[in-house]
């Protein structure tokens, strides 16, 4: 054997873990145990902290309360047997007494959070907090409907300085002087990208006074103040607490108001006490699957090679006021990720005031068939996936409700095979994806051959409130060098400004070039492309709209009235066998563009219509390609995750639970019933979905209760033991405490 040879067999040994263990953990388990698969430890730390390189954390059902740091590269984490586990930010809240304040009003203690607000949830179930008007339903994002927890207002320029800022609510009537004194205004006012914010010194009947929180506000900037600063707000306060399943934090307590007849004490409640529920900060090769985080997120800074797959994070961030309204990670959170090479992948990530994925750094990161949803309730330059990384791969994936934009890159990117749909519900001026030189204007922003191809964009409007309804599917302003292709675009309409737009390039001041748009079809859109030449000091070169079927109502122009410099860039801009004669339902071109079928009808002038683009329109049929995004006789790829979000809840997963701490082969029970011994309710939890029937007996099996519910009250019962039988074949010991 060469030296060769022994060289590289000793790099392999040294490189590689022969002995690899794997570890167990329970939430019954104990953390003094060996970590065996029948003395499992009792927190994922434990393991973390002994594990070496090539070991692997099997995770048993339960809710685990912990932040775990990871110290070894090449480490693996993954639920046992698909059961489900949750790593939560949230702490149970023990202890509740009445309070003073209120009728029906428990309070507990509540310290040490790390965020400035909280989120408090029963059963893993979000509540609401405490808020005038009261949001009456779980829609986060729909201002203009009253039941949504908004209210018309009006904001005032006063006077200079912080202090003093005046808001006006017609309808804040019926309170005493100063009821909301010391609470928080939040408004949607003005340019809507700002969103006012300010602490409240007094109250009124329809007025308050406030001290400004915002910048913009603070310093009498003219965009608050545009529409006569008119919008919607509402105001956040414990004396806004009259509701059940709202609560509010103040000085160290948690305020809740359960439902009628319940008691907190009978409830599995928590509230959001820590920001991560992982940090892979400097690791390598860390794999988490089947790993489901509640009420927290995940930090990974200089963090190369990790796989995060087959889970779900939610409620990532909870309310936060902030003085100005561009991105910051800091304070608007999100997933975090910094680092190469590192691999999102069949992951629910939903429920958020702030970001969803915050990408940060680093290279070839990918997000793929990922479900992402309800995201930027503030909505203050929000995303579902921010990106500064370079070479950012975003495929296969659902990006649904977002607050305004679904992803904003500043650097090179692929997003390909996406569904797209019902982003800025709370904001206007932006859209589904956006890039801009931002503050330089005079500097553009080179996207290094960025891709946007295969992608269905769709169904956007924005608030209806003001005179700028501004919503695009494509917002790349002063970007130069990347291609848009074979997109489908569709349904960007707005209510009272006809506003809706294909794409829009600026270019404000810079110079772009190397922009294609080829192959795309665009539908039932106010506008196909718009441009602004701030001060006539902007220019294109070699930006080509080739092969595109553009709904021929949609208008070109500025995005600024009366504009005198539109035409100049016009006339630079390269057309080529593109559609936007076709008017109507589109029918004469599709199958049913009504229903998205964007698939070209038999003899659609269409066919064999475009131009060849090497490498864009190599596949086609026919004498010559087709114009649109749809070659006739194909159909439009599968776009979108395959992730069902309706498959996922946490709402049942108990720290009570049941199951065994023996060994790990065991079946986990279908059946649990919580808390026990209780003083109040038993709760059923049906793991498998049958349907629940129940009846609960004496111990001389006289029959006392019956019922199909989940829920069981035994507030009228004697203390002591009792039989609890469920769909006539599991009985299980009661006791009423």
């Amino acid at each position: 054997m060469n030296k060769i040879v022994y060289t590289l067999l000793f790099f392999f040994i040294y490189n590689h873990n022969f002995y690899a263990t794997n570890y167990y953990v329970s939430h019954k388990g104990n953390d003094n145990n060996t970590g065996t698969i029948d003395a499992p430890f009792k927190t994922i730390q434990k393991a973390a902290d002994i594990m070496s390189s090539g070991d692997v954390c099997f995770i048993r059902e339960g809710v685990y309360r912990e932040e775990v740091i990871v110290l070894k590269n090449n480490l693996t984490f993954t639920n046992y047997d698909n059961e489900k586990v949750i790593v939560s930010g949230a702490d149970l809240i023990t202890n509740w007494s009445l309070s003073d304040i209120g009728s029906n009003i428990f309070e507990a203690n509540f310290t040490g959070a790390e965020t400035q607000f909280s989120m408090l949830f029963v059963d893993n179930k979000r509540q609401k907090m405490a808020r005038w008007p009261n949001n009456e339903t779980d829609e986060m994002m729909m201002p203009e409907d009253i039941k949504t927890g908004y209210e018309a207002c009006q904001v005032f320029n006063v006077k200079s300085g912080k202090n003093g800022r005046r808001v006006k609510f017609p309808n804040l009537t019926g309170f005493p002087s100063d009821h909301f004194k010391g609470g928080i205004f939040r408004g949607i006012v003005g340019k809507k990208w700002i969103n006012p914010m300010g602490i409240i010194e007094s109250s009124t009947e329809t007025e308050l006074t406030v001290t400004a929180i915002s910048d913009d506000w603070g310093t009498n900037s003219p965009k608050m103040f545009t529409d006569n600063g008119k919008g919607f707000g509402f105001i956040f306060h414990l004396n806004a607490l009259d509701q059940p399943g709202e609560w509010f934090e103040k000085n160290g307590k948690i305020y809740f108001m359960p439902p009628v007849g319940e008691n907190p004490n009978d409830m599995e409640i928590s509230a959001k006490n820590r920001k991560l529920a992982f940090v892979l900060n400097n690791r390598s090769n860390i794999k988490l699957d089947g790993i489901n985080i509640h009420a927290a997120s995940i930090e990974m800074k200089n963090t190369n090679n990790c796989e995060i797959v087959n889970g779900s994070v939610q409620y990532l961030w909870p309310f936060f006021t902030r003085k100005g309204y561009a991105v910051s990670k800091t304070e608007q959170g999100g997933i975090f990720i910094d680092g190469d090479e590192n691999l999102f992948k069949n992951m629910y990530i939903a429920h958020s005031w702030g970001h969803g994925v915050f990408i940060d750094g680093g290279r070839k990161n990918k997000i793929e068939n990922c479900f992402i949803d309800n995201i930027g309730w503030i909505a203050q330059f929000t995303s579902s996936i921010q990106n500064f990384g370079d070479g950012t791969v975003v495929t296969k994936s659902t990006l649904s409700s977002s607050g305004r934009f679904h992803i904003r890159t500043n650097n090179k990117i692929e997003i390909t095979y996406n569904d797209l749909y019902d982003c800025m519900k709370m904001g206007q001026d932006a859209g589904s994806i956006q890039s801009t030189n931002g503050g330089k204007w005079g500097i553009p922003l080179d996207l290094k051959g960025s891709e946007i191809a295969y992608n269905k964009i769709h169904d956007c409007n924005t608030l209806t409130d003001g005179n700028k309804e501004f919503v695009l599917a494509l917002y790349l302003e002063g970007c130069f060098n990347y291609t848009v292709h074979h997109n489908l675009i569709y349904n960007f309409k707005t209510d009272v400004v006809p506003d809706g737009t294909f794409v829009y390039l600026g270019p404000r001041m810079a110079t772009i070039k190397d922009c294609y748009y080829y192959n795309n079809t665009v539908w039932n859109v106010d506008w196909g492309l718009r441009v602004w030449n701030r001060d006539n000091r902007g220019d294109v070169e070699n930006v080509r709209f080739w092969n595109n079927i553009i709904d021929g109502k949609a208008n070109d122009g500025e995005t600024h009235d009366n504009d005198p410099n539109v035409n100049s860039l016009f006339a630079k801009l390269s057309f080529k066998t593109n559609l936007r004669s076709i008017t109507g339902n589109g029918n004469t071109l599709f199958v049913d563009a009504n229903k998205g079928d964007f698939r070209l009808k038999m003899n659609s002038v269409a066919i064999d219509s475009g131009t060849e683009i090497s490498g864009i329109t190599d596949s086609y049929t026919g004498d010559s390609p087709d114009v649109g995004a749809i070659e006739y006789g194909s159909n439009f790829p599968d776009v979108g995750s395959n992730i069902n979000p309706e498959n996922i809840s946490f709402e049942l997963i108990s720290d009570t639970s049941t199951l065994s701490t023996n060994s790990l082969d065991v079946k986990k029970e279908s059946i649990i019933i919580y808390p026990n011994p209780s003083k109040n309710v038993i709760r059923i939890l049906d793991n498998y979905g049958e349907k629940i029937s129940w009846k609960l007996t004496n111990l001389k099996g006289v029959e006392l209760l019956k019922g199909r519910s989940l829920k069981i009250d035994i507030s009228t019962l004697p203390t002591g033991l009792y039989f609890l039988t469920v769909n006539k074949t599991k009985t299980f010991k009661i006791i009423k405490s």
